[in-house]
């Protein structure tokens, strides 16, 4: 249906969708994964809000019949309609859209309905990542709302917002909130490969020196150094591990496939990491048997469920 607003038709081969995406940036680009190009693909290549297809009104995808004895006669009606007026609604809209003097106009109500939107729909603690669904799903409706004051639609005013709110609930319930996942999948990615591999794929660095623990069991597979430290004395006594992670280590095998920048911000907001000298994530450091490099020194791991930082 979209699609048949924004006159967009064709098949997509695998091998073009990167090229294709190229070429519409600024524009929409519709992604029928049924009968254009195969759903992995597109999976692979962007990230799609997953908003479930059911309303919940036992009629699929719709909640209202509109008149239409059910679903099917529904999806029937706008078939039939959509092959009719293909592409008639864009040319009307664009027209209102880019009237003489009219465009700052529009932007200014844009903006304004999209920040009310976000605002009114989530929390002032709503993670970047709810943000900017939010943001997305508050143009559709700030779209929907203009199509409707040019009378390109004919809906009531209010049914935009009304049904890009209902899809914003839809996808923070499939989520399963508007909080940090994000951040807190980064941690457990982390937390997971120093509880499995701590002893076994961190070489112990046994003093201030660059220097290898001879006595200590030869390390298969590295991913660095661990270096242990005791403080306090007495029943204070207590230790803290650091771990030094190898670059490659770091983006190849504990955060593969992640967004490497949006970890490194991410660990380094929450004190887990501590950052070089140059403000980078990583630090300049002499270690053992290495010499001179660049790793990431990880110097606190929250618990499970704690936001904070805490010795590992």
């Amino acid at each position: 249906m979209a699609g048949s607003a924004w006159c967009v038709r064709g098949a997509l081969r695998d091998s073009a969708l990167g090229f294709i995406a190229t070429a519409r940036s600024d524009g929409i680009l519709v992604l029928d994964e049924i009968g254009m190009c195969d759903p992995r693909v597109i999976g692979e290549t962007v990230h799609m809000l997953a908003v479930p297809a059911d309303a919940s009104k036992g009629l699929g995808m719709f909640d209202v019949l509109n008149g239409f004895e059910d679903a099917a006669a529904l999806s029937d009606a706008l078939k039939a309609r959509v092959a009719k007026y293909y592409g008639t609604p864009l040319t009307a809209f664009l027209h209102a859209l880019c009237a003489p003097g009219e465009m700052l106009r529009w932007t200014v109500i844009v903006r304004r309905t999209v920040e009310q939107f976000i605002t009114q729909n989530l929390p002032a603690s709503a993670s970047g990542q709810a943000q900017r669904a939010a943001l997305r799903f508050g143009l559709a409706a700030a779209a929907g709302e203009l199509a409707t004051a040019f009378g390109v639609n004919g809906w009531p005013d209010g049914t935009a917002t009304t049904a890009a709110r209902v899809c914003l609930n839809a996808w923070l319930a499939e989520r399963g909130g508007a909080g940090n996942f994000e951040g807190d999948a980064i941690l457990a990615r982390l937390r997971q490969v120093i509880e499995r591999f701590g002893e076994s794929r961190f070489t112990r660095w046994e003093s201030a020196a660059a220097k290898i623990d001879e006595h200590g069991p030869r390390t298969i597979d590295r991913l660095g150094f661990r270096k242990t430290m005791e403080h306090g004395m007495g029943d204070a006594l207590h230790t803290t591990n650091t771990y030094y992670v190898l670059p490659e280590a770091w983006r190849s095998e504990i955060f593969r496939g992640m967004n490497l920048s949006a970890v490194n911000k991410e660990l380094l907001r929450r004190g887990v990491l501590e950052p070089g000298k140059d403000g980078k994530a990583s630090t300049a450091l002499r270690l053992p048997g290495l010499g001179l490099q660049r790793c990431y020194v990880v110097v606190a791991v929250p618990e499970q469920g704690d936001h904070g930082t805490q010795a590992a």
